[in-house]
Parts: structure tokens; C-alpha cells; sequence
């Protein structure tokens, strides 16, 4: 049965009902998990921090598991978001393309993974150069009294080995934010569209349409 173009919106001149502009919404963010150059490679993440408001940092896109509908993503445990997350795991991610011209927002409970199956196999999968970040001798945000990478200066110029790197990895930690609630929203010049989807153990359990 053809979709009404009452129940549906109309992108890059596909028609979408509900159902399949929810697969849409799953589909992109996996793409930015395995696209580089995607504008859903990387996320803006919110927590609720010490002093009960809101902290933004933007993070990359890791991977995503449409059937379990988690997001991950790493991170250096020794942070302030794992310290915001250790008290209160609720989390929100908030994607962007500007080409696409689709926002998505995503609420999720997060777990964290530090010395375990998971983080032991995306730590392995990982370059010695992309471990910088979890290198420095000191935690994110230590306040320094003069320009700083964190790590040995050495490193500036030489990627470190996989012995040196390794020496860090307990700092490591791969976050797994499992979805409860998912709104996609269209810009378009002739009026924007906007869908809420709400999950509960990784099934769908209500969606809408909204006023964007």
C-alpha cells in the first residue's frame, strides 16, 4: 500500500511513513559510525555534572547497534563526563548534518566499559596515535600553568609503540548508551518535520509525529 502524503514527509524525494523514517533515523547514525567524512560521525554529549547542570563536549560516533539501538563511544575514564555518568547515567546526544539537513536527538541510559571483553577488543582495534588521548600523565581538565599536551612532548613527533600505549589503557573506557528515545527532525524551506520514537529494552514501544 503506497504511503499517504498525509502520514508521511517527503526527503530528497523519498516518501517516509513513520516506520520507515524511524529505520532512516537508524540507518544514518550507523553511517556516521563507519563514514569518516559523514556529518553524523560525530555527536554533541550532555550529562548532568556536579552542580546539576548541563555539560556539552562534542565526542565521535564509534559504533552503532541498530537492533540493540545502543550508541558508543570512547573516552579517557579519568574525565568529567564518566564522573557525571558514575552519578547519574542518564545521557543525551545530539547529531547534526547540515547537508542532510537532519537533526536527531537521542536519550540513553550509558554503561561504562572499562577492563572488560568490550573495551579490551575496541582498545586492540585502536592505533597507537589515536591513544594519545589516553596518555596524559595527569586527568582531562588539571589545570596547567602553560600550554600542555598532557603527554611526554616526545610524542608530538613520534607515535608511540604499542608497549608504550598499552601502558595507558586502564584509562580507556568505551561508553554504550542504550536508547530510550530518539527524535528526528527535517529542515526544509518549505516547513520543517519532526518525529519522536520512544524504546523500551531496545523495542520500539510509541511513535509520533510533532510540531518541529
Amino acid at each position: 500500500m503506497p504511503t499517504s502524503p498525509q502520514d508521511s514527509i517527503t526527503i530528497n524525494d523519498t516518501p517516509y511513513n513513520l516506520q520507515e523514517l524511524e529505520t532512516l533515523a537508524w540507518k544514518k547514525l550507523v553511517n556516521g559510525s563507519v563514514k569518516k567524512k559523514n556529518g553524523f560521525r560525530t555527536m554533541c554529549v550532555g550529562t548532568i555534572n556536579e552542580n546539576n547542570t548541563a555539560a556539552l563536549r562534542i565526542v565521535v560516533n564509534r559504533k552503532v547497534d541498530e537492533v540493540n539501538k545502543t550508541v558508543y563511544f570512547h573516552t579517557d575514564n579519568r574525565s568529567r563526563k564518566c564522573y557525571d555518568l558514575q552519578k547519574d547515567n542518564r545521557i543525551s546526544l545530539l547529531f547534526y548534518d547540515a547537508r542532510q539537513r537532519v537533526q536527531i536527538v537521542v536519550k540513553a541510559h550509558a554503561a561504562l566499559h572499562t577492563n572488560d571483553a568490550l573495551s579490551n577488543d575496541r582498545w586492540k582495534a585502536t592505533s597507537p596515535q589515536a591513544r594519545l588521548g589516553y596518555m596524559t600523565l595527569e586527568p582531562p581538565n588539571t589545570k596547567s600553568n602553560h600550554p600542555t599536551l598532557g603527554y611526554e612532548e616526545r610524542f608530538s613527533t613520534l607515535k608511540p609503540t604499542d608497549i608504550e600505549s598499552d601502558l595507558f589503557q586502564e584509562n580507556f573506557t568505551v561508553v554504550a548508551c542504550a536508547v530510550y528515545e530518539l527524535e528526528f527532525l527535517y529542515l526544509d524551506f518549505t516547513g520543517n518535520r519532526k518525529a519522536n520514537f520512544f524504546y523500551e529494552n531496545s523495542v520500539l514501544q510509541d511513535s509520533f509525529w510533532a510540531v518541529p
